[in-house]
């Protein structure tokens, strides 16, 4: 009879999964997928104005679509790159993948160039690498 009690007692406060058992931070489980913060967002958008400002090329940061792909590298897509590893990658028409935070403003460059001249320029010929991704002096 003792174990019994106890048994009930134990029960009674385990709750069994019911509302009492959950934290009270959790309200109802959230949808299958993948979540960054919008910290993420403001910098992509932030450093996106800025190369759209020092490209002098028009282009709308809500018109691509950002992969976040698996550091540090990922295997690369395009045919000019094949069975090579990537830090980041622009594929046409939007579609930028990174790996790597620093590979962003360099593939925006390419997305610009691709909807301002239909050219992604792969060969990297264009003064705007150059004039849009160096480090100023600190």
């Amino acid at each position: 009879m003792k174990r019994l009690i106890l048994v009930a007692l134990f029960m009674s406060f385990a709750g069994c999964g019911s509302e009492y058992a959950r934290p009270p931070s959790v309200t109802a489980p959230a949808n299958s997928g993948i979540y960054v913060d919008k910290a993420y967002f403001d910098v992509f958008e932030e450093d996106f104005r800025e190369t759209v400002a020092c490209t002098g090329l028009d282009g709308n940061f809500w018109d691509v679509a950002i992969f976040l792909m698996p550091p540090p590298r990922f295997a690369c897509t395009g045919d000019n790159l094949k069975g090579q590893m990537c830090y980041g990658e622009f594929a046409t028409p939007n579609k930028i993948l990174l790996a790597d935070m620093h590979s962003w403003k360099h593939e925006v460059i390419h997305y610009l160039l691709y909807k301002n001249t239909n050219d992604l320029d792969p060969d990297h010929k264009s003064k705007l690498f150059d004039a849009c991704l160096s480090v100023p002096n600190s």
